[in-house]
């Protein structure tokens, strides 16, 4: 009854009357004769009630129901945003995103990969705007078995996360942190950034999720990565000068890409994060060298898992600062706090922020 129903509102192919009577069809062999008659009434009743509304869909769609998001987050967001971007974001983020992947132009040409990836039928096209990455038209799962892929030359990533490791500054021969790492994506990328020198010392709490980034490793092939499970909120590290943390969060500016995560926060998971990452934070403060740096992040759009945990650290630590992103991607990705933040709706890429704090010597 429901899939006819769909079938009778949103298909023009195949007719009213082949949907009605394939479900009648499908009832008399699912029930009996009397349960036919009745999936024939209903059905029919329907297709009247759609003829003489041709407006019912513009009705429906003031409902919180037909956003696919839960009620709870609808209502907060619709506090922060103004109805016109609320719509535009609502609209985003049930949408199919692009795929992007992300390679080093120092080690391959862009015009290699698509000449690569075109000999195995796989569509890949330029990023408008970032020179180092390119967007998936079609075969993902191809993508995944290329050669290209397998040896570490290409990694699928969304630019707005690629550029959080930008702010960074990587040098060669650095000593990173990368804690709250698996599965490892922005691992990677430090460690090619690193130009296979210096080291990264990659962590999880999850022993699952450093396995993966272990594993990675015989595709990538750099020897520059360590791991080890660690968690960032309480166990001790080395004093280092670089450090990032991209923290474990409510996940609201991936919900595109991770559509499940809708229905598995709750309302209080907010808090819980923000606590969580704020001992995360401070912790991982205590093994920054005087004059270093870190790197915090998320991929949320929520200001209580960001601006909010930010600015209770700095009233907490005196001897921390801000220091203003700056990036080679649109200014509009830097907020006016000097913080990186891209938002689905506005800026066509994954909710990310980012922050680079400093610690006074």
């Amino acid at each position: 009854m429901r899939i006819s129903v769909y079938g009778l509102s949103f298909t023009v192919d195949p007719p009213t009357y082949a949907v009605v009577d394939s479900a009648v069809e499908l009832a008399k062999k699912l029930t009996n004769s009397k349960g036919a008659g009745f999936v024939n009434a209903v059905l029919r009743k329907i297709v009247k009630k759609l003829n003489r509304s041709s407006d019912w869909k513009s009705k429906y769609r003031k409902e919180i129901e037909w956003n696919s998001v839960p009620t709870w987050l609808y209502k907060k967001w619709k506090k922060e945003y103004k109805e016109t971007d609320l719509k535009i974001l609502l609209n985003e983020i049930n949408k199919s995103p692009y795929v992007n992947l992300r390679f080093s132009p120092s080690e391959i040409n862009p015009n290699t990969i698509l000449e690569e990836l075109n000999k195995d039928e796989i569509r890949v096209e330029q990023n408008e705007i970032h020179n180092n990455f390119l967007k998936v038209k079609y075969d993902l799962r191809g993508l995944l078995t290329s050669k290209l892929f397998q040896s570490g030359k290409i990694s699928l990533q969304d630019p707005a996360a690629g550029e959080v490791i930008n702010l960074l500054n990587l040098k060669n021969n650095d000593i990173v942190i990368d804690a709250c790492a698996g599965p490892g994506t922005k691992t990677l990328q430090i460690a090619q950034k690193l130009s296979d020198t210096g080291l990264v010392l990659a962590s999880d709490i999850s022993p699952k999720r450093v396995m993966m980034g272990e594993r990675d490793v015989k595709r990538h092939k750099l020897t520059n990565i360590k791991w080890s499970v660690k968690d960032a909120s309480k166990d001790s590290f080395k004093l280092v000068k670089k450090i990032l943390i991209d923290v474990p969060c409510s996940g609201t500016g991936v919900l595109a890409r991770k559509p499940d995560i809708r229905w598995r926060r709750k309302k209080g998971d907010i808090l819980r994060f923000s606590e969580l990452q704020f001992s995360i934070l401070k912790n991982m403060s205590k093994y920054l060298r005087k004059g270093g740096e870190i790197v915090y992040s998320t991929c949320s759009l929520e200001k209580e898992e960001n601006w909010s945990v930010v600015e209770r650290f700095l009233n907490l630590y005196s001897n921390f600062f801000i220091v203003p992103a700056k990036l080679d991607h649109p200014k509009g990705w830097i907020n006016n706090k000097g913080c990186l933040e891209t938002l689905p709706h506005v800026h066509g890429v994954d909710g990310m922020f980012a922050v680079k704090l400093k610690r006074k010597k």
